[in-house]
């Protein structure tokens, strides 16, 4: 506790502007944070990307106090395990230590540098894994205070004063909070008094007073953004990408946050940053590994002091590093060898029309898309295709009921239209019972929450619902799948009774409904995106999809995250809808896509949890397709139980067990997710249709001879592929360090204001996935860390070029967050873009997949 006296404070050298502009770089620390509700993939190093992979590695670990590799016991685990192949780990080491030469250099007779490293990745002891430390006082000081300001209606007394803000509501209560003075003292209680109201002001008199220079004020403030990045990356999401109403009633900015930090530092609350320890030198373990005496140690040391000093000093993160490289040097030579040799076999080539197909689907690209893509293209001849599946409607649905619209788009993106949600012809009496049952349902909900949590009334509430809430509870667990079959029984289906209103225009709505131009537009996009032939077969289906989970604050995360995190459904039969009116086929017929009469469009939803697919709008279906449909829905069932039974080995379960799982409210994994995912591919289908890919890679449609301008490829690169690199980096930093970058185990975690999860009782709010999510039970690694490999089917000046005009692009390849290889359609030749600082020829930035 500082006692220091009280003084008159500096006048403040910065203006409110240069303040702000501050403020703004440093909330570049952390990404934006999205609620449970949509929870979608960030990469926490996301204000990183300017930097090298390995150096903003490094960065992010210093700052927010987390690994930077797994601990080499499980590395080796891995290696062992025969997920890493030796060789690559072997190549890995050369070229960390400078090639071959370098590498063959003598330490001392008969041992190179080499086999000293080696011996280090393989051999030599490692230390335990580093334990998460507990959080220190003054970051759970400003924690305790964002749960309440922030949370979304879950609290049973709402916190007094959050109309003034997070900063001024705080100042108000902290006098009445003794943590508050146990943290502060005296010189805290004068500053409550003194300091400025306005968080701007507040952060300039502190940034003086505090005497920090000019150079090291936006460091200082990334610094205090980085103490809790999940309530700061929640601030962002609240400020950048929330609709009005979520803040409503409750301004904050990451001045706020700041101004309470820099409040903290002023009365010298703030805790010093830890000290990473130093590695230990290891000389003598390798001595002792190679049966050297001190003789041959100093004659070592004589002969190649660099070298053995070098390799003796590395910690174990950067022989983690060395790992991690080896890992995706095994996955690129597994994969890019046999996508050659299908390019070079001509598997790329459409097929002829003898081999028309008998119904096509169009996927989202999804990881886990793929099996079962390749499950059902071995039931028939149908063609499948990947599309990000919000099928490019930059939509947002109104739920009939619902207070708040769900953004049914990627978050690189905004609404462009607001589509209410209306009863069916023919179902309004299920959709007036569907919309009574919800209403009831949330007043219920409403009332229990309020009795529970309230002083007077939690033990009647107790009392009065605790048998019913037992008996609930008890059938949930002894029979979870036969209590969802009763629940489903007892309410309508909702897809059943209610639709997305294409030409509906409601009041209050943001944004008009669709136009014809805007219904051909998204139309077409289907067919330059994916290489869709025009034509058709008589059934081309749209398939969303979603997930299952009950009682699971991840469940958002198992559904689509080109929806927002929301399953894609609603998009597909918005999609379909259109691409059946026959405005827009005479639209798309003028455009040169011109579609058979016999061609009827239908949308589904895969479950991704069940390996279930539900066909939206049957009525529609006209007669003379009803048999196709018929032996499409017997081939989806089919290829949903071979992908079940799959599925079910990796989770060590039986695939009824599946099905189980999805409706158990205990229930901490009920899918692996993506967990697994490495690569995404840019070609059709055919060139990758022979190959296993294991669910491990994301699967985008493209056609190079329909893209003659590049443009097709630039969208694909600059917007699925970027979601694709969130979701590679989030599942890659969650495992590394799950306490920092990820959640931890879901069996401690609490859900706090409807906003995120907390470990144990309060804290920070959790940036990534829980330990379920990637780890098996025995606590190894179900996810491999690698960085998100990318390959393309295109000739290679064309992919040069768009790369070169896109900053992103560059960036990604160029800073080595992204591998990229082209492999060209005409040759079979593979090229790999070499990272910034690489030898390169002259203006290229790819070169040999050998060199």
């Amino acid at each position: 506790m500082n006692m220091m006296p009280f003084a008159t404070a500096p006048e403040p050298t910065l203006t409110r502007t240069e303040v702000s502009g501050l403020i703004a770089l440093a909330a570049r620390t952390v990404p934006p944070l999205w609620p449970l509700e949509s929870a979608i993939a960030v990469n926490p190093l996301a204000g990183f990307e300017g930097m090298a992979f390995e150096e903003a590695v490094q960065a992010g670990a210093r700052l927010f106090g987390a690994r930077q590799s797994l601990p080499l016991a499980q590395w080796r685990a891995l290696l062992a395990g025969g997920r890493i192949a030796e060789g690559c780990l072997r190549d890995a080491a050369i070229r960390h230590l400078g090639g071959t030469y370098s590498a063959l250099a003598p330490i001392a007779p008969g041992i190179t540098a080499l086999d000293l490293l080696m011996a280090r990745l393989l051999t030599l002891p490692a230390t335990d894994e580093v334990k998460a430390s507990p959080m220190a006082p003054d970051a759970a000081f400003v924690a305790k205070w964002c749960a309440p300001f922030f949370d979304h209606g879950h609290a049973a007394i709402p916190m007094p004063h959050r109309e003034l803000g997070l900063y001024r509501a705080v100042l108000a209560m902290a006098g009445h909070d003794p943590e508050f003075h146990a943290l502060t003292g005296t010189l805290g209680a004068q500053l409550l008094m003194t300091v400025p109201r306005d968080p701007l002001n507040a952060i300039a008199e502190a940034l003086s007073a505090l005497g920090i220079a000019e150079d090291g004020q936006q460091p200082h403030l990334a610094a205090l953004v980085a103490r809790l990045p999940g309530w700061a990356g929640h601030i962002r999401w609240r400020s950048e990408h929330a609709d009005a109403e979520h803040a409503a009633g409750a301004p904050a900015g990451m001045a706020d946050l700041l101004a309470l930090w820099l409040l903290l530092e002023r009365a010298g609350a703030l805790t010093q940053p830890r000290i990473t320890p130093q590695p230990a030198n290891v000389t003598l373990h390798l001595a002792a590994h190679f049966g050297w005496s001190r003789d041959d140690v100093r004659r070592a040391l004589a002969v190649a002091g660099a070298p053995l000093t070098r390799i003796a000093t590395m910690d174990e993160e950067a022989l983690g590093l060395l790992f991690m490289t080896a890992a995706e040097w095994t996955y690129a030579d597994g994969l890019v060898p046999r996508l050659q040799a299908g390019t070079r076999a001509k598997a790329a080539e459409m097929p002829a029309s003898e081999d028309a197909a008998a119904a096509q689907l169009v996927f989202c690209i999804d990881v886990r898309s793929e099996p079962f893509r390749r499950a059902l293209e071995t039931t028939g001849r149908y063609e499948t295709l990947g599309y990000a599946g919000f099928f490019g409607l930059p939509i947002a649905l109104h739920p009939s009921g619902a207070a708040r619209r769900k953004r049914l788009l990627p978050v690189l993106l905004s609404p462009q239209h607001d589509v209410a949600e209306a009863p069916r012809p023919g179902h309004e009496p299920d959709a007036t019972r569907l919309a009574a049952a919800d209403a009831t349902a949330r007043h219920a909900a409403s009332l229990f929450d309020t009795a529970k949590q309230g002083i007077a009334t939690a033990f009647a509430t107790a009392e009065a619902t605790g048998p019913l809430a037992g008996l609930a509870m008890a059938a949930r667990t002894l029979a979870p799948r036969l209590s969802a079959r009763i629940g489903a029984w007892a309410r309508p289906c909702r897809h059943e009774a209610f639709a997305p209103a294409l030409d509906h225009a409601s009041a209050g709505h943001a944004h008009p409904p669709f136009t014809l131009a805007d219904k051909i537009g998204y139309a077409s996009a289907l067919f330059r995106l994916t290489g869709l032939p025009t034509d058709t077969a008589r059934l081309v289906v749209l398939v969303g999809h979603g997930g299952s989970a009950v009682n699971n604050p991840y469940a958002a995360a198992l559904d689509c995250g080109a929806c927002g995190g929301h399953a894609g459904g609603s998009n597909a039969r918005i999609l379909a809808a259109m691409l059946n009116e026959a405005d827009v086929r005479a639209g798309l017929a003028a455009q040169g896509i011109a579609l058979p009469e016999t061609t009827h469009f239908l949308a589904a939803e895969h479950n991704t949890t069940t390996d279930t697919v539900t066909i939206f709008d049957r009525t529609g279906v006209p007669a003379g397709h009803a048999a196709d449909l018929a032996r499409l829905e017997a081939d989806l069932a089919r290829a949903g139980a071979a992908n079940r039974e799959r599925r079910a080995g990796l989770l060590d379960r039986s695939p009824q067990d599946l099905l189980t799982g999805a409706a158990h409210w205990g229930e901490v994994r009920p899918e692996w997710g993506l967990s697994g995912n490495a690569g995404f591919l840019v070609g059709p289908r055919r060139w990758s249709k022979h190959i296993d890919l294991e669910g491990r890679a994301f699967l985008h449609s493209y056609d190079w001879r329909a893209d003659a301008d590049g443009s097709v490829l630039a969208t694909i690169l600059t917007a699925p592929m970027v979601v694709a690199q969130w979701i590679n980096c989030q599942y890659l930093f969650s495992t590394i360090d799950n306490d920092r970058y990820g959640s931890g185990d879901k069996v401690t975690q609490n859900v706090i204001g409807r906003i995120g999860v907390v470990q144990g009782n309060g804290g920070d709010l959790a940036v990534g996935l829980p330990r379920q999510s990637l780890f098996r039970d025995d606590g190894s690694p179900f996810h491999l860390p690698q960085r998100l490999l990318t390959v393309v089917l295109a000739p290679l000046a064309r992919v040069e070029a768009v790369v070169a005009a896109n900053d992103i692009l560059a960036r990604l390849f160029g800073k080595g967050w992204v591998h990229l290889v082209v492999i060209d359609p005409e040759t079979g030749q593979a090229r790999r873009w070499r990272p910034d600082g690489a030898p390169q020829a002259e203006g290229t930035g790819l070169t040999d997949i050998t060199a």
